[in-house]
């Protein structure tokens, strides 16, 4: 089949570096014929890499979508608060779509725009990439063929990493809800829409508690300036001191997040990007609002409980999944791919052993020492179709690359009239978004919160 052909709306961080890139790994699958970015640095970026001729530039979504429908489908990766317009267009004027998450950055939005595409009929998937990893696949599967018994409760933690936290929820982007969208939605929505996939029954209820607790004036240490690069006495042990950060840990690394601070990466421009931009302020007198940790509990059909804890204090900057079933358990952490299952039942051979310690297994560890252990390897590994590159497919752990590549697939699919269908298709990107702003009321008044749709 003939390559699919791609529109994007937004070639900043996701648009240029994940579907774009994608194109140009993968040009017999797919590739950008069309772009829409304001920003004239990324345009001329973007266009030279994908040779797109000036019939196929455009400064904004409008000016695109004025024109008759320029390919098979538009990729909308705009800033969350943007998604609305060339969404709705899009699916208007025929489109298929690929858009980036959170779908809409409130519930007033989701409404309408879920309305709207009802109405036109179109084809729209939601960028929840970890659907697409192998790690989430693999314990997707476990679930799936009963190895744990009757599925009870799912534990989820997003460790966000101290230093990603203060530079996109602290001094970036995403600082401030009512410029933005919640933490949870603008960060977590990944992870709630994880566990309506898992439990695969749509959420009763949710209840959340969580706060802006450590990132205020009045924990700043005593005579910090307004930016760390003012002569800060507290340099030395604060971990979130700019300059170390961005000039020294991160010296030799070219791109995000030190392409968020400046485009120009050399050693004078990120100095001076930190003395007049925003990431150079002191973590303490931002103009931040977001919560620094949050906890959410999921009530489901049948009894079932998922809980996600999100938070900015921790070392990692990865995700984990503890699964209890009503036969055995099973954890996992994503930066690894790492998967221990464990059934509540003797392992095959072990026979009638009488143990020194019957309660500690061969490594001091509590619990039946005979119980039928075993460990899976789901990292991202390395796509058969990209040896020839040498490029590790590592792109959110593998779900970049998994997402477009179902994208692409089904797209066809849809071109030949045959019918398609992707795994986070807006029915599911709906679920997680409305847990997600329901998790917010309740943080807000103490309440749990009741879903019924």
């Amino acid at each position: 089949m003939s390559a699919v052909t791609l529109s994007l709306v937004g070639a900043g961080h996701r648009g240029a570096e994940s579907y774009g890139d994608y194109c140009l790994r993968f040009p017999e699958r797919a590739r950008v014929v069309a772009v829409a970015e304001p920003d004239p640095v990324r345009m001329q970026q973007f266009v030279d890499a994908h040779r797109i001729p000036p019939e196929g530039q455009f400064r904004t979504w409008e000016d695109l979508l004025a024109q008759p429908r320029l390919s098979d489908a538009l990729v909308v990766a705009t800033p969350d608060q943007l998604r609305d317009g060339p969404v709705v267009t899009g699916a208007r004027k025929g489109y298929a779509l690929l858009v980036e998450k959170p779908f809409a950055p409130t519930e007033d939005q989701l409404d309408a725009m879920s309305a709207a595409i009802t109405d036109s009929g179109a084809f729209v998937g939601v960028a929840h990439v970890l659907r697409y990893t192998p790690f989430y696949r693999t314990v997707k599967d476990l679930i799936d063929q009963g190895t744990v018994g009757r599925l009870i409760h799912i534990d989820q933690t997003e460790d966000i990493g101290y230093w990603h936290f203060a530079h996109s929820y602290v001094r970036g982007n995403w600082r401030r809800q009512d410029e933005t969208t919640p933490m949870l939605l603008a960060k977590s929505c990944h992870d709630l829409d994880l566990l309506t996939w898992l439990i695969d029954e749509p959420a009763t209820s949710v209840s959340s508690a969580g706060s802006l607790t450590h990132f205020t004036r009045q924990h700043a240490p005593a005579g910090a300036p307004a930016r760390c690069t003012d002569g800060c006495p507290a340099a030395e042990s604060c971990p979130f001191f700019a300059p170390r950060l961005y000039l020294d840990r991160m010296k030799n690394h070219p791109i995000w997040p030190v392409t968020a601070v400046t485009r120009d990466t050399s050693p004078e421009a990120r100095l001076r990007a930190l003395q007049e931009g925003p990431y150079g302020r002191c973590v303490y007198h931002c103009d931040n609002t977001q919560p620094d940790h949050q906890v959410v509990t999921i009530n489901f059909p049948g009894g079932v409980i998922a809980t996600l804890r999100i938070g900015a204090f921790t070392g990692s900057n990865t995700r984990t999944i503890r699964l209890l079933g009503s036969h055995g358990e099973i954890s996992g952490r994503l930066d690894t791919g790492e998967i221990e299952v464990r059934r509540f039942l003797p392992a095959a051979g072990s026979g009638v052993q009488d143990w020194p310690r019957w309660d500690r297994d061969a490594l001091g560890r509590s619990g039946m020492p005979d119980d039928e252990t075993w460990t899976i390897s789901a990292g991202p590994g390395t796509d058969p179709d990209e040896a020839a590159t040498g490029r590790e497919s590592d792109g959110h752990a593998g779900g970049d690359d998994g997402l477009m590549h179902e994208f692409v697939e089904q797209v066809q699919q849809w071109k030949a009239g045959r019918g398609a269908a992707l795994p986070t298709e807006l029915r599911d990107a709906e679920r997680s978004h409305r847990i997600a702003f329901a998790a917010e009321r309740s943080r807000h008044s103490g309440q749990t919160v009741g879903l019924t749709r």
